[in-house]
């Protein structure tokens, strides 16, 4: 779990949110479940690496929460990239 939370600290941008996308489809050994007043503090947490690559992982899989986050911060992210694919 080290050189996954190194890696995540390293990577740029675009490469940590895809990474962050990644992470969201690998099955978390806990169920947390986020209370929805709660989640900016989460995502705020998550944006500034103050949160490991295996609570992240923990976090998505509460499966409101990670819809929420996907529409806050990744869905701007995911529609650059395909249309920057689509242009090229």
């Amino acid at each position: 779990m080290k050189d996954i939370e190194k890696t995540l600290n390293e990577l740029k941008p675009i490469k940590r949110k895809r990474f962050l996308m990644t992470l969201s489809k690998i099955k978390p050994q806990k169920q947390l479940k986020i209370d929805r007043t709660e989640y900016q503090e989460v995502a705020d947490c998550i944006r500034s690496d103050q949160v490991p690559a295996s609570h992240i992982v923990e976090y998505f899989g509460d499966k409101m929460f990670y819809k929420w986050y996907k529409k806050k911060y990744l869905n701007d992210w995911w529609n650059i990239i395909r249309l920057g694919k689509e242009r090229c």
